[in-house]
């Protein structure tokens, strides 16, 4: 049995308690974890100490679920404790956490150690597979425990600024923006505190349905500014059985909010559309984003429209599942042969430009394209993620029809990578004209490798 080791280490910028007191609450496992994992806490039990069990579920290969065990051991607060695989996928698995107040905060270090089953196979799988998914997670991880431990900025004049879709990750980077600039945060959200994911515990969680308005106009009470940035679970694959559509969700949603804010007497109003939003586009996304774009317009609050390219950054469900390929299959599937142009846009850019756009007046009802600052093949794109990411995996391109059909094979698993409709909504171009918006509102977009670096490069 070969034991393999993997080492991290963060600065928090909490006391050593407040940061101890988040590790110690099991719950919180679930919003540091990505979401591709599918985790779901099952024990009841959550008062920690030594001697604790712990039991989730998790998918991490193809949407397939398998429980995991963890029992606490060493729970010394607030400077350490250890949790230890009692039932899992590894041979074994030990855990360390460990916590010293230090200059700026505290230091977390975490020391993993583990092995594989199937001796040399499993020393194999690990090399090519396992090692990298690990490291992976807790880049994520890091990622997540320093958005929700941020500390939040200071306004005079601060904003409450509602979000739709705030738990997602266009929306959740317009929320941690507003905080970082003092604003009063308000998540709307149809799962309430459960869906708090990356959102630090300061931020109102309110509970509303934008599928059938439950919560509305009520959930908008007292605010001054509402920003749609709505997603569904999984996007861009569609499930109707579950509501879960852009006409359901983009259309019908923004429509509900649009009229709840009228009716609540918001002041402002943002809208996160996409490049490409038309009354007559090809595709039916395209035509729903119209769909709530004109209802926007038609209530006769103040507005800006953003229609973003290809965004991306450590949450996106679009580069981030091509590197998921490469984690897990050696190889990354093309569509479309990688041929198709992109502007792919930072993150951090959209979350900075959709702040700037509620105070600014530049951007009072205007709709701005924006794409980042290179026009790229898509092959281009995952070569060089793939070169910041460490991973160094063949693309395997295929023609549209074959890889469509692959999808097809795959769409009844219960979280399918990929749909026939996917295929389609991935092989559209995504460039723009961002002259109109840096004329008006002047701004630096962040070059890929640049804004790849941040969240992929190797510790």
């Amino acid at each position: 049995m070969t034991a393999h080791t993997l080492r991290s280490k963060l600065l928090v910028p909490r006391s050593v308690e407040e940061t101890f007191e988040f590790f110690a609450r099991p719950e919180n496992l679930g919003r540091i974890t990505p979401d591709s994992m599918g985790f779901d806490l099952r024990s009841g039990d959550r008062d920690m100490r030594s001697g604790l069990e712990i039991e989730y579920r998790i998918k991490p290969v193809l949407g397939i679920p398998m429980t995991w065990r963890s029992r606490i051991e060493n729970y010394d607060p607030p400077r350490s404790f250890e949790d230890i695989q009692t039932a899992g996928p590894y041979r074994s698995w030990h855990h360390r956490h460990s916590f010293a107040a230090v200059d700026g905060g505290t230091l977390v270090e975490d020391e993993v150690t583990y092995s594989l089953p199937v001796g040399l196979l499993g020393n194999l799988a690990n090399k090519l597979v396992v090692r990298h998914e690990l490291e992976w997670i807790f880049q994520y991880r890091e990622q997540a425990i320093s958005a929700i431990l941020e500390p939040a900025g200071i306004n005079e004049h601060p904003l409450t600024v509602a979000v739709a879709g705030a738990t997602g990750f266009v929306g959740g980077a317009i929320a941690a923006e507003l905080r970082r600039r003092g604003h009063k945060v308000v998540a709307l959200s149809h799962s309430g505190s459960d869906s708090r994911g990356w959102l630090p515990d300061d931020v109102e969680m309110r509970e509303v349905d934008v599928s059938n308005g439950d919560g509305l106009p009520d959930a908008l009470h007292g605010v001054d500014a509402l920003v749609i940035a709505l997603a569904f679970k999984n996007l861009p694959i569609e499930a109707p059985r579950r509501g879960q559509t852009f006409e359901k969700v983009d259309a019908k949603g923004t429509e509900r909010l649009a009229t709840a804010a009228r009716e609540a007497g918001v002041k402002r109003l943002l809208y996160m559309s996409g490049a490409g939003a038309a009354p007559d586009a090809d595709r039916h996304w395209f035509r729903a984003k119209w769909r709530a774009e004109t209802a926007i317009r038609a209530t006769g609050i103040p507005y800006t429209i953003l229609r973003p390219t290809w965004i991306y950054g450590p949450r996106d469900v679009s580069l981030n599942r091509f590197l998921g390929f490469a984690r897990q299959l050696l190889s990354v599937p093309m569509t479309n042969f990688g041929r198709q142009l992109l502007a792919p846009v930072f993150i951090d850019d959209i979350g900075r430009l959709a702040a700037d756009s509620l105070t600014d007046d530049a951007a009072t009802n205007q709709i701005f394209e924006i794409g980042g600052p290179e026009n790229l093949r898509m092959d281009t794109i995952i070569r060089r993620a793939e070169d910041v990411a460490g991973l160094h995996r063949p693309l395997i391109p295929g023609p549209t029809p074959l890889i469509k059909l692959a999808a097809a094979m795959v769409a009844w698993l219960p979280a399918p990578p990929l749909t026939p409709d996917a295929v389609d909504f991935i092989n559209q171009p995504a460039t723009v004209d961002n002259k109109p918006l840096l004329q008006r509102m002047p701004r630096r977009l962040t070059p890929l490798d640049e804004g790849l670096r941040t969240y992929l490069e190797p510790a």
